[in-house]
């Protein structure tokens, strides 16, 4: 009786092997596992870039605003405070305003003058 299991090449170690069943990927789970955790490990790095600023962001706003609906503070001191103005999740219109402001979760915030920004808690 002939057999129809092929012979693949494992993408983690190079290695040749024949197939135990016809959906095998990887010779061993060793080579799974570890071929996975490269795979996330490198997106988890990518995704760093834009995911620690965000959060450092979002704990710079809930340090200021708090549960308070919202705060009217200097740039300088959202520059001391670490803020990050390049970074946010996505842009959310004020109707009250009629403008769009940049957000972080649940605050947004826009420039009330020249030196300072109102940052609103809409959580």
């Amino acid at each position: 009786m002939e057999s129809n299991k092929e012979k693949r090449i494992c993408p983690y170690c190079g290695e040749e092997f024949i197939q135990k069943r016809s959906n095998q990927i990887f010779d061993i789970d060793k080579c799974r596992t570890a071929y996975n955790n490269k795979k996330n490990n490198d997106k988890r790095k990518l995704l760093s870039s834009i995911n620690k600023p965000l959060l450092k962001n979002f704990d710079v706003f809930n340090w200021i605003v708090g549960d308070e609906p919202f705060k009217i503070v200097h740039k300088e001191f959202l520059r001391g405070a670490g803020l990050n103005f390049s970074v946010f999740t996505h842009l959310f219109k004020d109707e009250k305003i009629n403008k769009y402001c940049y957000s972080i979760y649940h605050f947004y915030y826009f420039k009330v003058d020249d030196n300072h920004y109102k940052i609103v808690n809409n959580g």
